[in-house]
């Protein structure tokens, strides 16, 4: 080969070599910025993970709290039941009392009526 020729080929070389050396800085960009997604979305992940972690907490929480509601709400339903029937054979109780006293109180007259008028 001429000196020429060499030159020509020496160019060419360093030509590619340039263009060569561009593309590889854009692929180093490109990589680092890879990385960087790389990174946010294992740090995305992780915040997605812990999120569903504490919704799994608050959902639990929420159960137990409806099952404490639920418990009260019974338990103050068979109260109001009971109260109820308390009240009500507490009701009977002084019917019959009062009813039982005034039959009594009327047997009682009419033996003071029989007693003072000396018979019938």
């Amino acid at each position: 080969m001429t000196t020429e020729q060499l030159t020509q080929k020496v160019i060419e070389i360093e030509a590619h070599n340039a263009k060569c050396d561009a593309e590889h800085e854009r692929y180093e960009i490109m990589f680092k910025e890879i990385q960087e997604d790389i990174r946010m979305t294992k740090n995305l992940a992780e915040d997605v993970h812990i999120m569903a972690i504490n919704m799994q907490n608050l959902q639990k929480t929420q159960e137990d709290m409806s099952k404490k509601v639920d418990a009260l709400t019974s338990k103050e339903f068979v109260e109001y039941k009971e109260n109820k029937k308390a009240i009500k054979s507490q009701i009977i109780s002084i019917i019959i009392g009062s009813v039982g006293t005034l039959v009594l109180g009327f047997i009682g007259w009419l033996f003071i009526q029989f007693i003072t008028k000396g018979g019938l």
